[in-house]
């Protein structure tokens, strides 16, 4: 990370740290635009450098931001602002018109996320794997996949719509049912959880935890140890750690 202060006027703003964090993990990456910090009192602003861009150099800057955060929650806490802040009149305004403005909000808030980060676990079926578990276990569905498989389409159209609602049913009684054990285990080491929207149809879980830091290895391990009991059935994605972007509990920010 730099420690100059370039004369940039518009200013790209990452997030908000503790004045004084030494961000190690985010200096140590590779790939990353540069950024520094601009203090006032005992917060500082994480920023970077923007100009008016192509919207490919705006995706990339919108890529880079979670990943400035991201290294950076290695360190410090880490309190997110929105991708595409931006502040126009360089390091005095930053500090002038973000930080002055909004000081005791985002004391607040560091304190508030200071021993904590966010992990996010993604669970999804192993497709192939639960078709064949749920066909073996209802007849009906055997039935109709058996009289639909290699039929006309139009012909075999009302049993093929039959059939795919008979799978999604299966399908949402499997994840209530599996679900639950990963939940359970979790929540007794995290703090708090948040469900998220299933992104597909054979999504079991989409999850955020907000983890004490202290506890970290002790989650990983949990989440390692149901991932192996699932294998072949079902597929773990864990992301983090991550600021808590999932439980800061207000309304949108007005420096959002």
């Amino acid at each position: 990370m730099s420690e100059r202060k370039p004369k940039q006027q518009k200013l790209w703003i990452y997030g908000i740290v503790p004045a004084g964090a030494e961000l190690d993990e985010l200096a140590s990456r590779e790939g990353l635009p540069e950024v520094w910090l601009i203090e006032l009192g005992d917060i500082a602003a994480l920023v970077g450098e923007f100009s008016n861009q192509k919207d490919e150099q705006v995706a990339q800057q919108a890529l880079w931001h979670a990943q400035v955060l991201e290294a950076a929650v290695h360190d410090a806490p880490v309190v997110p602002v929105a991708a595409g802040t931006v502040v126009d009149g360089g390091d005095d305004a930053v500090a002038d018109e973000l930080l002055e403005q909004h000081r005791d909000q985002f004391a607040r808030y560091l304190q508030a996320v200071e021993p904590y980060v966010q992990m996010t676990l993604k669970v999804t079926y192993e497709r192939d794997a639960v078709l064949r578990e749920i066909i073996d276990s209802d007849q009906e569905i055997a039935r109709l996949r058996a009289s639909t498989h290699d039929r006309d389409e139009v012909e075999s159209r009302e049993g093929r719509v039959r059939l795919g609602e008979l799978i999604s049913a299966a399908v949402e009684r499997l994840r209530e049912r599996d679900a639950d054990p990963i939940l359970s285990l979790l929540n007794e080491i995290a703090s708090r959880v948040a469900k998220d929207e299933l992104e597909e149809d054979f999504m079991v879980l989409n999850a955020s935890f907000l983890v004490a830091r202290e506890r970290l290895d002790e989650f990983n391990a949990g989440v390692e140890e149901i991932a192996e009991e699932g294998l072949g059935r079902t597929h773990f994605v864990l992301l983090g750690p991550m600021p808590a972007y999932s439980f800061l509990d207000t309304p949108e920010p007005s420096w959002a």
